[in-house]
């Protein structure tokens, strides 16, 4: 199905993409740092036919379709998605947030409880502190984030400068993504269809300009408007040991604080890791058992090991941040 919007009651409006059958179970993805990608994805139409789900997608504020809304927050970001799902018919849906949108993801739980059934988010960021004081950043990494923490406006102006360059060589971009993942996702984030995902996803996010992306980044640094201890639904919780763009501390400081946290931790994946455990973490969001929901990864052997080793978990983090 190709893009389409609906007109909140403010007037601006929301984008938004669909894929799976129109009756199938719901889903609703909060996007990472550079946004939606415009067009089908053949993997995701196949596992969310496979699974019988209706993926849905939303553009926050400034990316892709959807209008800025100055002032905005995290917490407020859930009054649009309740506009979304209440003009989709969508009475209870889980949700999904990876990155940048795993606090979008649990603000809507938390605005939302007797709608939402579950929610999974993927190498979330956790209100800790903000992106670029996080622990674990390579030179590189945090660098670019403090750059746009504190020249917003020049990093906007250069970002719309280098917009055609990229348009002429999306490599570029895909380039730069895998300079910054870690070191065993970069022959993934090589391959063809993940360097056309990176671009397509970037340039149409970055429609109307890269302001609506540094503007993302400015609401997130400052704080959620809420604590995950108010998110009272069922969250699992999945992390890769080796991400170098969000540290695990961020997973544990979230596991010490979600009420309901189911945690699944893969030594070996980095922050790019969704893409390829795609059908894994929807099969075990929505209940469907199976060879996609059973698995053999050391993700799911972690959820194995039973509650013991979370509550563990959840009391390291909250040793760690005494």
């Amino acid at each position: 199905m190709p893009p389409q919007h609906i007109e909140l009651r403010d007037g601006r409006r929301l984008g938004f993409t669909a894929t799976g059958p129109a009756h199938g179970i719901p889903v609703v993805y909060c996007h990472g740092a550079i946004g939606t990608p415009i067009g089908r994805s053949a993997a995701l139409e196949a596992i969310a036919w496979d699974l019988g789900v209706r993926h849905v997608a939303v553009s926050r504020p400034g990316f892709g379709g959807s209008d800025r809304a100055p002032g905005r927050t995290v917490a407020s970001f859930a009054a649009d998605l309740v506009e979304l799902v209440d003009s989709l018919g969508l009475a209870r849906f889980s949700l999904v947030g990876v990155s940048a949108g795993g606090p979008y993801a649990l603000a809507a739980a938390r605005s939302m409880p007797d709608r939402v059934a579950a929610v999974a988010i993927c190498s979330s960021l956790s209100p800790r502190c903000a992106p670029h004081r996080s622990p674990g950043l390579s030179p590189c990494n945090r660098a670019a984030l403090l750059a746009l923490a504190h020249a917003p406006g020049l990093c906007a102006a250069l970002g719309d400068a280098a917009l055609p360059l990229i348009r002429r060589h999306p490599e570029l971009l895909a380039r730069a993504i895998a300079a910054g993942a870690a070191r065993g996702e970069r022959a993934a984030l090589a391959a063809p269809a993940e360097r056309r995902a990176a671009s397509e996803s970037f340039l149409a996010a970055a429609g109307g300009g890269v302001r609506g992306m540094i503007e993302d980044y400015h609401v997130c640094a400052r704080g959620w408007g809420f604590s995950p201890r108010e998110v009272t639904v069922e969250v699992q919780l999945w992390h890769g040991l080796a991400d170098p763009l969000v540290h695990v501390d961020h997973a544990l400081a979230l596991a010490a604080e979600l009420p309901r946290c189911e945690v699944f931790f893969d030594p070996d994946e980095g922050h790019h890791f969704f893409r390829r455990r795609l059908g894994e973490i929807l099969a075990r969001l929505v209940g469907v058992r199976g060879a996609q929901a059973r698995g053999d990864g050391p993700a799911v052997a972690a959820h194995a090991a039973g509650a013991a080793r979370t509550r563990r978990r959840r009391a390291a983090a909250q040793r760690l941040r005494r």
